[in-house]
This record gives C-alpha cells, structure tokens and sequence, in this order.
C-alpha cells in the first residue's frame, strides 16, 4: 500500500521503517524536507520525500506523526487536502518538557482522537500505534516481522471501512490487530 506521513520524527519513522520493511510505499513529509529526505535515502526505493501538499495529493491513506499540541497547525494549514482521507493517528496528548513526557488534558471530556477528529473536520481516522514509546514501537515491529509472533496492537475507529483499510497496514508493521471499538473507547498511553 502507498502511505503518506506528516512527520518523519521518532514515531513517523519507526513506524515508516515497519511499512518498508513489511513491503508498503512510504511518502514522507515533514515542516523542513531534511529529515524526510535523510529517511528516503536510508529507506531506498519504497520512500520517496515530498512537500505536504505533494504527499496528500498522491494518497489517500495519510500517517500524522506530529505532536499532539501542533495537529491544530496541520488542519490550519492542510485541512481542505485531508478531507475524506484515512488517517492515522498515533499521538498522545503529552508535550515534552526537559526530555520529560508531561500529560496534556484533553478538552470537554473527549478521548484524544475524538478532539484530533474534532479539530481536522471530515476525515475518516484510525487511532493505533501510539501505544509504545517510539523504540518499543520499532523493536516490537521488527521482532514481529522477523519471527512470525506478532504483539498486539490496538485499533480504534468509528469508522469500520477505515479501519479495514487499516488492518492490513498493522499487520504489515509486524503486529497482531486488535479492535479496540471506537474512538470514545479509546485511551491514551499508559493509562
């Protein structure tokens, strides 16, 4: 499958390195092309770095691999281009304050993906891979596709085409799909 990121940071790579590695296409984007580019190169033949703009005109399947606090910033800028698209959302509601994760609350008694589904408007979102701290994530991902045993990694959507189309994507990454049900089911990691 061709998959787009916003993001090529510590979650958006790892997870891009599991999409390579399990024989999916990756096209990378990021707010500056360098690090999206420096992934492509490691990456080879199935990632390819492009602007935003040129990433969400190219698939309809899209990986926001941002902050928590800065999907606001992504829907500002690129909310008409997401519109009807999956997305996959593996944030947290947390900031980092001196290499520390702090917990951010999440507005009017909404789970973390209802207030990102909130603030991004029509899009069709999955909420998965957010469960591991971004080393685990690739660890878990690799021993996964290397050995067969696949952990389990937890979906959640109300969207049920969505997440089908997510599924495949999960196993792809060297994990075991679980439904979680949808996104008033879903918690945030760690809790």
């Amino acid at each position: 499958m061709r998959v787009g990121f916003i993001g090529t940071g510590r979650i958006g790579g790892n997870l891009a390195r599991l999409l390579v590695a399990g024989g999916d296409h990756v096209l990378l984007s990021a707010s500056r092309l360098d690090g999206p580019k420096r992934l492509a190169d490691e990456l080879g033949d199935h990632a390819t770095a492009l602007s935003t703009t040129d990433v969400l005109a190219a698939t309809n399947v899209v990986v926001i691999a941002v902050w928590w606090e800065a999907f606001h910033e992504i829907a500002r800028d690129y909310g008409p281009a997401l519109q009807g698209k999956i997305v996959i959302d593996p944030s947290n509601p947390l900031t980092e304050q001196g290499g520390t994760p702090v917990p951010l609350p999440v507005p009017d008694g909404l789970t973390s993906p209802q207030y990102q589904l909130r603030r991004l408007g029509d899009v069709r979102l999955v909420r998965t891979f957010g469960d591991r701290l971004a080393a685990d994530l690739l660890a878990d991902g690799l021993r996964g596709q290397d050995s067969g045993e696949h952990p389990d990694m937890r979906y959640w959507s109300d969207d049920p085409e969505a997440a089908a189309t997510v599924v495949p994507l999960i196993r792809d990454a060297g994990f075991h799909p679980v439904d979680g049900g949808g996104l008033a089911q879903s918690k945030n990691a760690g809790q």
